[in-house]
């Protein structure tokens, strides 16, 4: 049981973490008009906003690293609106799936709009369009550990909070080949706002409280990805490359690399 404790302790901790928003890059422009509604779920995968050492760095163990970075899934299930023919209105449902266990939670949400400034004519050509969202998440994890003889254990409940309000604004251009296929470009820009405690009571010790206070995180990026239209089912892989910040002082900036996919349908 002993050796299995230090790594059961870093399989827990990977619901720890708040996941990465999506800037919702693989959805292509011009194709809402006004009237219909677009439901989709997209995931990608690629980083966290904060992990346990962004907490405090002087306590984690060197097991906790590999839950830092690149083993979870961010979700959405999001629905649009064409309120006009030039704009959008959007709501979100933020998930989030550590890949073990590869369980979706709910863990926030967001709403905004999209703005078309440039459209197309017909089935082909080049729209742009401006989006907009604020975003909320909270995370709340407990882990619960046991050491020490069956006699008198020493049990050990480790409490995790995570909350982040931020906003995101990406600039989506879609070049529409025809009906079938298009490919979209989207330059985007996030700014969040993080705060997480991470609490320890023990039964041998008294309690201990590490805090991170609110702090931003900055990070700018490109995502990439191509459209296959079936009548109303849209299908779009795509890929987003990232430059971002680590919450709290001195932390480095980071180049990240999220593969996802994007999978829709228009009313």
């Amino acid at each position: 049981m002993r050796r299995l404790a230090p790594t059961c302790a870093a399989a827990l901790l990977c619901g720890c973490a708040l996941p990465v928003v999506s800037a919702g890059t693989f959805l292509p422009a011009g194709d809402l008009q006004k009237g219909q509604v677009h439901a989709s779920i997209s995931m990608e995968m690629g980083r966290v906003l904060a992990g346990p050492s962004d907490v405090n760095q002087t306590k984690q163990g060197p097991q906790t690293q590999q839950w830092e970075v690149s083993t979870w899934f961010a979700s959405d299930a999001s629905v649009r609106y064409g309120l006009a023919n030039s704009v959008a209105l959007e709501v979100q449902l933020k998930l989030t799936n550590p890949v073990s266990p590869f369980v979706p939670e709910l863990v926030g949400g967001a709403a905004g709009a999209r703005v078309r400034i440039l459209d197309r004519k017909g089935d082909s050509g080049l729209a742009i369009e401006l989006g907009a969202r604020g975003v909320f998440v909270a995370v709340d994890q407990d882990l619960r550990r046991t050491k020490g003889p069956a006699s008198a254990p020493d049990v050990q409940l480790d409490r995790w909070s995570y909350r982040a309000i931020g906003f995101e604004a990406p600039l989506i251009a879609t070049w529409r080949f025809n009906k079938l296929f298009a490919m979209t470009g989207s330059p985007f820009l996030r700014a969040y706002w993080i705060r997480a405690t991470h609490s320890v009571q023990s039964t041998q010790a008294l309690t201990e409280t590490d805090r991170l206070d609110w702090t931003p995180v900055l990070s700018s990026g490109l995502g990439i990805s191509a459209a296959l239209s079936l009548g109303p089912l849209d299908v779009a892989p795509g890929v987003a490359v990232e430059l971002a910040t680590r919450p709290g002082p001195g932390q480095a900036t980071q180049l990240l690399f999220e593969p996802g996919l994007s999978v829709g349908m228009r009313f």
